[in-house]
């Protein structure tokens, strides 16, 4: 791991006569007892609510698969999931989200059981207590009283999580190597502060790479449970209209986190999929049917808070911004214009205009044939494409060509187009709205101020986000 190498040279340059100015350390107050029963059980004092759950959670089968981007390593992996969810009562709506509830990686919990040598206990039921002569110690809500090890590492707690400084240094305590506990004792110190921005936070560093780094550090499971943070659903856009309310498709790329890992919900879809796929790399690029995998996902439907639907009035034109995997819920509302007007030819529907984008049009131009589709049909107008891996296009990334479309842009948004953006909010989405602020600014004329109108538009509901980290 890089990292692992950076720190040679933190440990020999931290003189041992600098004084470390630490935080105030509370001591562990868990105590985990073990009752030797074997027999499955898992009791909260009061289960963890679902973040905006707008619908109990469903166990879904997968229906189908299929890959949408090429087997390159230029690009990467991004796969349509179709969940079959007949029998559930998933009401939705084209816009809206579904959580992914997660699990942790058989191999990550494996490990972390093995450092700790707790392998003998790891489906072994116990109870919490908390330390009765301690004021204001409580066990975290996300965390069963009663349960086993192997469920908990597994479900309950967020073992990619970033930690924080009082957590390293607890885990300090727990280090016997006087070098190693140097190193995390002053990352948690105010000295270290730029050391632990530098090597933990902009690392994304986890437990199970200190535990990696640091072999000499081994906490006890209590210390672990105490400060692990909750392993939350992931939200994912659905990517189909409710036009059959027996299936939901929702589509993502396969994270790389760094130092080896993929993202959690995403690696562990992935390897469900290909896991129970014994075709070769070509076949794995055609629609697959795994129905009759016995593995169940378990979502929910998410409260659409941002209003992110179509609008009410048919003939309302939309501007559509989504690059990447970002489209996935404009291909829910295309297909829910489509599903109208074969139940009514004549409707008559706003102008539609996507803008979508990708590195290079071979290898991750996910949903081509499906948005040819929606153009050739009438329900999608124009398509305008942005490829920032090719040279030899007019632009490479969907905010230059929105300026590049500045006057037209400005001419429906004025008109009253609802504008719709979905993907990455630290670059793309700002910088989305600033192009299309631009454009208000050169080209709307009775617009005064041009960032006022646009967040009136916020507050309005005519520009609406759909935007994740």
């Amino acid at each position: 791991m890089v990292i692992s190498r950076n720190f040679q040279g933190l440990f020999e340059s931290l003189n041992e006569t600098v004084v470390l100015s630490l935080p105030k350390l509370k001591e562990n107050a868990i105590k985990i007892n073990f009752t030797g029963s074997h027999e499955y059980k898992t009791v909260y004092k009061q289960e963890p609510l679902l973040p905006f759950a707008a619908s109990e959670v469903f166990n879904a089968p997968i229906h189908r698969w299929r890959r949408l981007t090429a087997l390159d390593e230029n690009c990467k992996a991004a796969y349509e999931i179709t969940f079959d969810v007949k029998g559930s009562n998933l009401d939705f709506r084209p816009g809206d989200t579904i959580g992914i509830i997660p699990q942790n990686s058989q191999s990550d919990v494996d490990n972390l059981l093995e450092h700790l040598n707790i392998n003998d206990l790891a489906d072994i039921n116990y109870t919490i207590s908390t330390d009765a002569g301690k004021k204001g110690v409580k066990v975290p809500p996300h965390i069963p009283v009663e349960s086993t090890l192997r469920h908990i590492l597994t479900y309950c707690v967020d073992l990619r999580g970033v930690l924080k400084k009082l957590f390293l240094l607890s885990l300090s305590m727990h280090t016997k190597d006087a070098s190693e506990k140097r190193i995390l004792e002053y990352f948690s110190s105010k000295e270290g502060s730029i050391a632990y921005t530098t090597h933990i936070l902009n690392e994304r560093i986890c437990l199970l790479d200190i535990l990696s780094i640091f072999t000499s550090c081994k906490p006890p499971i209590g210390l672990i449970l105490e400060y692990l943070p909750r392993l939350l659903p992931r939200p994912y856009s659905i990517a189909n209209s409710d036009h059959e309310n027996s299936f939901i498709k929702v589509c993502f790329s396969v994270m790389d986190i760094g130092n080896n890992r993929k993202g959690v919900t995403t690696g562990w879809l992935e390897d469900i999929i290909i896991k129970h796929d014994n075709c070769d790399l070509e076949e794995r690029m055609k629609n697959m049917n795994i129905s009759n995998v016995e593995t169940k996902i378990p979502i929910y439907i998410r409260k659409n808070i941002n209003g992110f639907c179509l609008p009410e009035s048919l003939d309302t034109p939309i501007i559509l911004i989504g690059p990447g995997t970002g489209v996935s819920p404009f291909i829910g509302f295309l297909e829910e214009r489509r599903n109208i007007q074969k139940k009514n030819p004549v409707t008559k529907f706003g102008y539609a205009w996507l803008f979508f984008g990708c590195r290079n049009p071979k290898y991750d131009f996910i949903y081509e044939e499906e948005l040819n589709n929606f153009l050739s049909n009438g329900v999608l107008n124009e398509l305008t494409t942005s490829f920032s891996r090719c040279g030899n296009t007019e632009s490479g990334y969907v905010q230059e060509a929105i300026k590049q479309n500045s006057e037209k842009l400005a001419k429906l948004i004025l008109k009253g187009a609802h504008v719709y953006v979905c993907g990455d909010i630290k670059k793309m989405a700002p910088s989305v709205r600033e192009a299309i602020t631009e454009c208000i600014a050169t080209y709307g004329d009775e617009v005064n101020e041009p960032e006022e109108f646009i967040a009136n538009m916020i507050k309005e509901k005519k520009y609406l986000l759909d935007i994740w980290n």
